[in-house]
C-alpha cells in the first residue's frame, strides 16, 4: 500500500527502489555530479553554499508563493551556518594577519564569535563603527533566538518545551534582504583580509 502511494508521487524523480540504490557515488550524468575535496581550504565553499542555498529556498518561496511555513526552519538554520563558519574563519585569518597566536575556544554561540569577529575588523577598518553596530544588533537577535544552534532543527529543545517561544511570524523577503546585507559586509571583510595576509606573506617571503 505505501509502495504504491509512494510510485504515484515519485516516479518521475527516481526508477530504482531504495534497496538498488546507494546515496553518496558518482553517475554517467557528470552534470549532476558535485565535486568535492578539490579545494585545500573548504571553510568558504560551506559558507557560501548554506548561504546560497538558504537564499534558493526562500526565492522559490517568492516565486511561487508556497511552502514559506515548511522552508523556514532550513533557511534559519543554513543562515546560521553560513554566519557561524564565516566568522571562524574570519577569526582565524584575521589572527593570521596580526599574528595572534591564542588559540580560541570552539563555540556555537553567535554572540561570542562576534566579539571575536569584530575584534578583528575594527583592527583592519576602524572607521566603519556605524556598520559593526548595525551587524551587532542583528547577530544578538539572532543570538536570542537560536542561541545554541538547535531552535530550528529540532521542535523541542531538551526540556521538552517548544524551541522556537515568542515568535509566530517571520517575513523570509526581508531575512533574504536583511541577511544579504550582513553577508556583504562580512565577505566583503573575509576577502580584503585574505588579500591582505596574502600580501603580508609575499612580503615576507621577498625578504627570506
Amino acid at each position: 500500500m505505501m509502495r504504491s502511494a509512494v510510485d504515484k508521487t515519485s516516479s518521475t524523480k527516481s526508477k530504482a527502489s531504495p534497496n538498488s540504490k546507494r546515496l553518496f557515488k558518482h553517475d554517467k550524468d557528470w552534470w549532476h555530479n558535485a565535486c568535492l575535496n578539490y579545494s585545500p581550504d573548504s571553510w568558504d565553499l560551506y559558507a557560501s553554499g548554506y548561504k546560497d542555498a538558504a537564499d534558493t529556498l526562500i526565492e522559490n518561496v517568492i516565486q511561487t508563493q508556497r511552502n514559506q511555513d515548511l522552508f523556514v526552519f532550513p533557511v534559519v538554520f543554513l543562515y546560521r551556518q553560513y554566519l557561524e563558519l564565516r566568522m571562524k574563519k574570519l577569526i582565524q585569518e584575521g589572527n593570521n594577519l596580526f599574528d595572534i597566536s591564542i588559540k580560541t575556544k570552539d563555540s556555537h554561540k553567535l554572540d561570542k564569535l562576534w566579539k571575536q569577529t569584530r575584534g578583528i575588523l575594527e583592527k583592519v577598518w576602524p572607521d566603519e563603527k556605524n556598520d559593526l553596530d548595525s551587524i551587532e544588533t542583528l547577530i544578538n537577535e539572532f543570538s536570542q533566538v537560536d542561541p545554541t544552534s538547535t531552535a530550528f532543527r529540532y521542535p523541542v529543545n531538551l526540556d521538552g518545551k517548544a524551541s522556537i517561544e515568542g515568535l509566530s511570524h517571520i517575513n523570509l523577503r526581508n531575512l533574504l534582504e536583511t541577511m544579504g546585507s550582513i553577508a556583504k559586509i562580512l565577505d566583503g571583510a573575509f576577502s580584503g583580509i585574505v588579500e591582505n595576509l596574502s600580501i603580508k606573506r609575499d612580503m615576507l617571503n621577498s625578504v627570506s
